[in-house]
């Protein structure tokens, strides 16, 4: 920038101003302004800063004796404003003193931005990131920060000697306008062609480079450099040695050179390992809250075993979260590391302080949802110890309700130590409407209408309604949920529902029913257990029977008088200890249901259902998350064996049925069959899935890989532990839409049955499979 001041501030010996005439003021020393008054200051140049702003970065105040410093100093802070590009400071003698004028020339404004030579990086992923934009100042510092931005996101694609010139047009007929094009040169690709280390005596090359994010170029490896993520490296090889016993070790330097072209780059890390360090043993004074065993308990390192940086670290964080957990936030760990020889003897002195109370508990966010909803959701109250287990197991909670996209705590510290909490939520778009359409083999294409409205009006009541209307099935269902019956942990549901499905074009089945059901939150044998008790009754009609002696209808269908009612009362034991309601990561779902029909409720069946199922989540690594299921269901007639049990109670699992999902054959399939009977559904049934998920964007679209078995069989004798199941295993994707529910693909490949190696799709819309 050229900053000019009329005054010679080094050349003393110079004019110091463009001094105007003045009567009776004559000679070098009169022209001189120093040493006298300010009597006026003056804004010159400026169209779109503040005249106010300008003035106050100047320091400059009238009636100040001016100095060469104070002139130094105010272009200095008015240039630190960054809006001019230009300033310099004029002065005039006067009667009384000297006038200055603070004379500016303002940056340009931005009119357009344009770019050409990208042809690896979109257009609209340089806009995206650019911090210039329309209407902003097109100052020289914003216009290197954004060709440095560029650069960087060349050296993200691997172009890493990309080169950008800026063109500068001012707008014609319109001052204070600037055109800006980056000229961006991309040159050639560099690939990382070979990483090597100096110094390296106990770990191979390979095994140091297997440390890395960055990787050499290979078949399947595009050996990109990116700066930020080689940084992350050189820590990466650091805490490795660590890890084995080398606390020492250091990265010294780096050499990075191309080869002629530049296309090709080659790194050389220099370290320093040290010597090697084994666990002696670990000693602490100052607890009372835990006992030595029980802090025993939390060490994760056995004397020794080679140091490990990472098992150290993970005992100290345990030591923490043990007294964390019972509300000692503010116990310290003073760490001492003795050396002795090769071995490393550690020493605790443990201050734990008092406790921390809760004394309020405040509710933000929750725009909709009534705050008794989700205050009564809360574990942790006013008055109690501030326990981290606590506060875990209330986020947790109310994670659970799907209420919620997310749920932050925080706290205000008081004077006396204890805290005000502060529990943020973030609530989720209201209702899931549904209109879609689904195919497959047996159904054909339906139809689908859906409305959920979770947490009506903001009480935690939830009411859905479903319809699907096809050629093979039709179906409404309505339900409705009051999960804090009179304020208490009880819940009240009931439903009613009509279906209507075409069977292997063999007969219609028509169900017609309706059913409540009441819950209770328990406490024993721990507090994620339930209970619930509910009733059924259901009629169930079979319509346009098929002659039995032309095709496969079951005995079970032709042989009785239709319609007939089953009236049957259900009792449920659950435990659900998963972390998220959709996609969880942890956690698990055991669960018992009971069901008997008949007897002295009445209807035309006699019989009882049982099924367990457990189903485990387990993060294994990143975000890989492994699911396992099992599930085990039995029926058995009363007093007259199969002829009290309903075909439509029987077990008939496959493809996505409700009985049971086995992915790659066609709903209700996998099962007994007989040439001469058709589908006769089992009596008992024993499935098995396995699925591996992993987020594209979390929450919001997922794909799996699964494995499924199962079967269901006439007998109890006919279920073998690992075979004669149905087997199959296939891919899928998830797709989280708002105000519609989970989308789902799943595409299954059969190993066993009649359409064998014959891919099958899956499809739903609305629920999770």
């Amino acid at each position: 920038m050229r900053n000019t001041l009329i005054l010679a501030l080094l050349i003393l010996s110079a004019p110091a101003l463009r001094a105007q005439d003045i009567p009776d003021q004559t000679g070098a020393e009169q022209s001189r302004p120093w040493n006298k008054p300010i009597t006026t200051i003056n804004i010159q140049g400026i169209s779109a800063a503040d005249t106010f702003l300008v003035l106050n970065s100047s320091g400059l105040v009238p009636g100040d004796i001016l100095t060469a410093g104070m002139v130094q100093d105010a272009i200095k802070g008015v240039y630190a404003l960054g809006l001019f590009s230009d300033i310099k400071i004029e002065s005039a003698p006067d009667r009384d003193g000297v006038a200055l004028t603070i004379v500016v020339t303002e940056f340009p404004k931005l009119r357009k931005m344009t770019f050409s030579g990208n042809k690896k990086i979109k257009k609209d992923k340089l806009e995206e990131n650019m911090t210039l934009f329309e209407g902003r100042l097109a100052s020289s510092e914003a216009i290197k920060n954004n060709v440095e931005k560029i650069k960087s996101l060349c050296a993200e694609k691997g172009y890493l000697l990309a080169d950008v010139e800026v063109e500068q047009t001012p707008v014609k007929d319109e001052p204070g306008l600037v055109d800006l094009q980056f000229q961006i040169s991309e040159g050639m690709r560099v690939r990382v062609s070979r990483i090597t280390f100096d110094g390296n005596t106990h770990f191979t090359d390979k095994k140091l480079r297997g440390q890395m994010s960055t990787k050499q170029k290979a078949l399947f490896r595009t050996g990109n450099f990116t700066r930020d993520k080689y940084l992350e490296d050189r820590d990466k090889i650091v805490d490795f040695y660590k890890n084995h016993g080398y606390i020492d070790a250091v990265v010294l330097g780096d050499s990075i050179w191309y080869n002629v072209d530049k296309t090709r780059m080659f790194i050389e890390l220099a370290v320093r390992e040290g010597n090697r360090y084994y666990f002696g043993k670990i000693d602490w004074q100052g607890n009372a809250i835990f006992t030595n065993d029980r802090l025993q308990e939390a060490v994760k390192f056995e004397p020794g075993k080679v140091y490990n940086q990472k098992k150290y670290d993970e005992t100290i964080m345990k030591f923490h979260e043990l007294y964390q957990d019972e509300g000692y936030w503010y116990c310290q760990i003073d760490e001492k590391s003795i050396p002795s020889g090769d071995t490393l003897n550690f020493n605790l002195n443990i201050t734990e302080n008092k406790p921390v109370h809760i004394r309020l508990v405040n509710i933000e966010g929750n725009t909709k949802t009534r705050e008794k909803v989700v205050r009564r959701e809360l574990v942790v109250k006013p008055g109690t110890v501030f326990k981290r287990s606590v506060l875990g197991r209330s986020i947790r909670e109310l994670m659970i309700l799907n209420f919620f996209s997310n749920v932050e705590p925080g706290w205000d510290i008081l004077p006396n130590g204890d805290i005000d909490l502060k529990m943020k939520v973030t609530e989720k778009e209201t209702g899931q409407f549904s209109v879609g359409a689904g195919y497959s083999q047996r159904d054909k294409l339906v139809a689908t209408v859906g409305l959920g409205v979770p947490n009506i009006f903001g009480t935690g009541q939830t009411a859905t309604m479903n319809v699907e209307l096809g050629g093979r099935r039709n179906t409404f269902d309505l339900s409705y949920l009051e999960p804090w019956l009179f304020d208490t942990p009880t819940s009240l549901s009931g439903s009613f529902y009509l279906q209507e499905r075409l069977w292997y074009d063999w007969y219609t089945e028509r169900r017609t029913g309706g059913d409540f059901q009441v819950g209770r939150r328990l406490r024993w044998p721990d507090n994620y257990f339930r209970i619930f008790a509910g009733y059924r009754l259901e009629a169930v009609d079979y319509i346009d029977i098929a002659d039995s002696t032309t095709v496969n209808v079951p005995r079970f269908v032709y042989q009785y008088n239709w319609p007939l009612t089953t009236s049957s009362s259900s009792l449920t034991i659950l435990r659900d200890s998963r972390d998220l309601p959709l996609f969880p990561t942890k956690g698990s779902v055991v669960s018992w249901r009971g069901e008997l029909a008949g007897t002295f409720l009445g209807g035309d069946w006699n019989y009882f259902k049982q099924s367990i199922s457990a189903e485990y989540y387990k993060t294994l690594f990143w975000k890989f998350v492994l699911m396992g299921r099992a599930r085990y269901g039995e029926i058995d007639g009363l007093y007259h064996g199969e002829k009290d049990i309903p075909y439509s109670e029987r077990f008939g699992p496959g493809g996505v049925d409700p009985d049971g999902t086995v992915r790659g054959y066609e709903d209700g399939t996998v099962g007994p069959y007989k040439s001469n009977q058709g589908y006769l559904r089992g009596r008992f049934e024993s499935i098995y899935n396995l699925e591996l998920t992993v987020p594209i964007a979390e929450q919001q679209f997922y794909v799996l890989a699964f494995a499924d078995a199962g079967n269901a069989c006439l007998s109890f004798n006919d279920i073998k532990p690992f075979k004669g199941f149905y087997r199959s295993a296939g891919i899928g994707f998830r797709i989280m839409i708002p105000l519609i529910g989970i989308m789902g693909f799943d595409f299954g490949y059969p190993f066993d049955g009649a359409d064998r190696h014959s891919w099958k799709t899956h499809f739903q819309i609305g629920r999770g499979f």
